[in-house]
Formats: structure tokens, sequence, C-alpha cells
């Protein structure tokens, strides 16, 4: 039997000039629906919802204590560079991590939850939506790490080597655009 469809997307949407209370009631009706339509153990309700406006690296997150998932915490920045759409997969996702951790105390990005984002058609990880303050790269490979506060890889990285092929790394400010 195929799995059940997952909500319309497009009758959730908010537009990129919502505010971030109603980006956020979007989001949690879409929730919502989300865990009706699949049959999720998540309690929408009972979640705290937040917006970071300070998060460049993640689209998303779930907070959780003791495996008990707490908040869900869902980016503006993605939201305004990404749209709705986008955001939606987010929500979804995170859905699926507060799922794994009712049912199985797992919060990582497993077979389980890979079989779910595919059903739910989500991503497993988020393209880059921020740019980045530094690149960090290796001189041998090339491998380019973009950095977004300045840490000590940023600051000191000759204390490190590349992780894929051992070479030095040095680092670049990142280019305005």
């Amino acid at each position: 039997m195929p799995a059940p469809p997952t909500p319309d997307t497009d009758r959730y949407a908010v537009g990129r000039d919502a505010t971030a209370a109603e980006f956020l009631a979007a989001a949690k009706v879409y929730a919502r629906r989300v865990v009706d339509a699949r049959d999720l153990s998540a309690d929408v309700s009972a979640l705290d919802w937040d917006v970071s406006t300070r998060a460049k690296r993640r689209a998303g997150a779930v907070k959780y204590r003791d495996g008990d998932p707490e908040t869900v915490s869902l980016t503006f920045e993605h939201f305004r560079e990404r749209g709705w759409t986008a955001t939606a997969a987010v929500v979804r996702h995170e859905l699926i991590h507060v799922h794994r951790l009712n049912e199985a105390d797992d919060p990582t990005h497993g077979d389980a939850f890979r079989e779910l984002a595919a059903e739910l058609r989500t991503p497993v990880h988020c393209e880059r939506f921020a740019d980045p303050d530094w690149w960090v790269v290796c001189e041998d490979c090339g491998t380019e790490l973009a950095r977004y506060r300045k840490s000590k890889l940023v600051k000191q990285p000759d204390e490190y080597r590349c992780r894929d092929c051992g070479g030095p790394l040095s680092v670049r400010e990142a280019e305005a655009e």
C-alpha cells in the first residue's frame, strides 16, 4: 500500500514578507497537517516553536533533553532566502527528528531517518543559504569549508589538518557579494 500523501505545501504558504509570528503560525499549522497525514508521533502543540534570527548553517533544529523533544527552531533567514516550499521541507525534516526521538530515542540522520525523509520528500541536509565570512581551504586538495564564526580553526588553521587528505589548511575571507 503506498504511503499517504504529504500535505500540499502551497495550501499553507506565506510570502517571504511575512512577519516572524506569521511565519511561525503557518509552520505550526502545516506541521499539524503533516503529523496527522503521516501518523507521526509528534505532538505539535506540546512542543515549543521558535524562530532563530542568528543561525547561518542550519535551517532548523530540534532541541531535546534526555531524549525528549522540547523545541522546534526554524531559521528566519532560510525562509527569507529560500521561501515557503523550502521551509515546509525543513518542517517535515524536524518532525522526523521529533518522531525518531519519540519512537527510538534516535536524533541521528541514520537509515530510519533517511527512509522517512524519502517518504516525506524532504532532504536529509540543507543547502547553504547564508554566505560564510571565511573559507578554510586545504592547500593540497583544495577542499573548502565554510565558516561563519571566528572559531579556533579560523584563528589558528596551522593547528589543524585536512580531514580528506591530511594537507595543511589556510583561511581566506569570503568575498562580499
